[in-house]
């Protein structure tokens, strides 16, 4: 992607992160843009601009989340990563291929969570952001929390935290890459 590219695509982020949210507001405030998007769904909470919003568009191919997040304590480090689609994918085959940990271990730290996301995957009947959403909330269980469901075949620039309230996933499934995100919000 060419400089110009990526001022316009910053610019467009801090545009619509400004006029999506109140992320203004104290808390903490995770975010994520993708782009080339082919699939995108959300649930869990009801969407509110106070502290979880959501917008995604087919037609240009991006999405873009941000939520505020009620860290469960345990002063985990906030950070933002750019991930190409093809480093994601290379991470879990190199996972797979290994026998390595969970991937995913890094920005969905509870154990508990990771699993019950699995299991609930197992259960999917199509291979849809909207099917994992919907299947993620009739499982998890867990209220207050927000669940979002990317798929896309460029990249994504986010922010995560390692946090038990927190969980960025990465889902392969049929040779798709899904990236799931989950977090109790903060809805003061």
């Amino acid at each position: 992607m060419n400089r110009f590219s990526c001022s316009v695509l910053l610019l467009v982020i801090g545009y619509a992160s400004a006029n999506l949210c109140n992320s203004q507001s104290p808390g903490e405030w995770i975010m994520s843009i993708a782009e080339g998007v082919t699939d995108f769904s959300y649930g869990g909470s009801r969407l509110n601009p106070k502290y979880y919003c959501f917008e995604g568009c087919l037609n240009t191919g991006t999405a873009l989340q941000n939520y505020k997040v009620a860290l469960s304590g345990n002063n985990g480090t906030s950070l933002e990563r750019s991930r190409p689609v093809k480093d994601i994918i290379a991470l879990h085959a190199q996972a797979k291929i290994n026998d390595d940990d969970d991937p995913n271990a890094e920005f969905c730290v509870d154990p508990v969570l990771r699993q019950d996301i699995a299991n609930a995957l197992q259960k999917t009947t199509q291979n849809s952001c909207k099917n994992i959403v919907n299947t993620l909330v009739l499982n998890l269980n867990r209220p207050g929390w927000a669940i979002t469901c990317i798929q896309f075949d460029e990249f994504s620039l986010d922010g995560v935290v390692a946090d038990m309230n927190f969980c960025s996933y990465d889902a392969v499934q049929n040779n798709e890459i899904y990236t799931i995100r989950l977090a109790k919000l903060d809805m003061s």
